[in-house]
């Protein structure tokens, strides 16, 4: 059997790739295989958060009632630097080994078939040239400035916070307040275009594989015609997800506890978010719907053509008596054999429109959205409280 390129399909990776990744490479704050982890992760967030708890702390805006919001009382900041910024570069190595165990798995599992091998590898090798893009990563800097270059400008609200001292003749922005438009927020910002772009990307691969001539068959027992690896592992981006929401939730909580809103408030918010998260994340994976409607439809035509001659076979030996004289109906292969077609016709009528399950897709996908919001019902209800009614409940 004819292989791809080895080279681009063994070693693909939706991660290693891109002038950042090399820079951090040759900083040897990465290896090529991610690791350590964690000494990037503390150093990116110290570097972002340790200065502004310096600078304002200096300035008397760390705590106290000199500033209406100090640093250490805006929890969002917080949040945003030293949870949701290690979640987005945690998130690499975890995405990065399923990615590329699924595609390796599409070459390996006779999914792609050996006439479609030059295109899958030709979709492989683009992919992996749009993720070493040096104009990708110069827009994305680009975005970045802009957003960095708008801050600056902007002053916003009556009363001075670590940020920006607010005085009768207008706004000053703190040095802490410096620290943050120029380095803090452009770590964050940056790390979340990236991973966008990297999202796309992968979508972009699904769609090019969905076009392929792929073996799919009916009755393969994880009712996607041997695809429900893709939802497995489009769980996985969940992580980033995790992290965009314990900034959501911690601006939520803060505008609760201080600005007088109510959990109440911020339901319909909170479901039209969990939506939307769903929706994006399930989405690139119904590029396979066509294709699995019509393996369902061939399925259901071919495997009932076979029921129906293996069936009226069986009902003539025996129920109508012509079974070879002395063999037995008990302990006869025929009834496991039609057994396991019926088994076989019913997971094709199972078949589901995309490679998504209720359980090991859906679920997880609106666990990851959902936790960060649920201390906010600590807002509404003391914790003490809590327990003494699940306690009255279960006791």
């Amino acid at each position: 059997m004819i292989n791809p390129s080895s080279s681009n399909i063994d070693d693909f990776s939706l991660e290693k790739g891109g002038p950042f990744f090399r820079l951090l490479v040759r900083t040897r704050l990465m290896g090529e295989d991610f690791a350590p982890v964690m000494r990037r992760a503390v150093f990116f967030s110290l570097l972002a958060w340790l200065p502004l708890l310096v600078l304002s702390a200096i300035e008397g805006a760390a705590f106290g009632q000199a500033v209406k919001i100090p640093f250490l009382y805006d929890f969002p900041a917080s949040v945003r630097l030293l949870l949701a910024l290690p979640l987005l570069i945690a998130a690499e190595g975890v995405i990065d080994v399923r990615i590329r165990e699924a595609v390796w798995h599409f070459s390996r599992s006779g999914l792609v078939e050996e006439k479609s091998f030059p295109e899958f590898g030709s979709a492989v090798r683009q992919a992996l040239r749009v993720r070493d893009s040096f104009l990708a990563e110069g827009i994305m800097v680009g975005v970045v400035i802009f957003t960095m270059v708008s801050l600056r400008l902007e002053f916003s609200g009556s009363s001075s916070t670590w940020q920006i001292l607010v005085s009768p003749s207008g706004g000053t922005r703190t040095m802490a307040g410096w620290w943050h438009v120029f380095v803090s927020l452009p770590i964050f910002q940056f790390l979340t275009v990236r991973w966008l772009w990297r999202y796309l990307i992968w979508c972009w691969l699904l769609w090019r594989i969905s076009r392929l001539d792929l073996q799919l068959i009916p009755t393969h027992p994880d009712r996607a015609a041997g695809l429900g690896f893709l939802g497995e592992a489009q769980v996985k981006f969940g992580i980033i997800v995790l992290a965009f929401s314990s900034v959501l939730s911690c601006h939520a909580g803060e505008e609760i506890l201080f600005g007088g809103a109510s959990l109440a408030g911020y339901k319909m918010m909170i479901l039209g978010y969990v939506v939307l998260v769903l929706l994006v994340l399930l989405a690139p994976l119904f590029v396979f719907s066509s294709r699995l409607f019509e393996v369902k439809r061939r399925g259901l035509l071919e495997y009932g053509a076979l029921a129906n001659q293996y069936t009226r076979t069986f009902h003539r030996k025996w129920i109508r008596g012509e079974a070879p004289q002395g063999e037995a109906l008990i302990g006869s292969a025929d009834i496991q054999s039609l057994a396991d077609l019926g088994n076989s016709f019913q997971i094709i009528r199972e078949m589901r429109p995309a490679p998504i399950d209720l359980w090991t897709t859906i679920v997880p996908m609106a666990a990851f959205t959902v936790a960060p919001f649920l201390p906010l019902v600590f807002t509404v209800l003391p914790m003490d409280e809590i327990v003494y009614k699940v306690f009255s409940v279960l006791l």
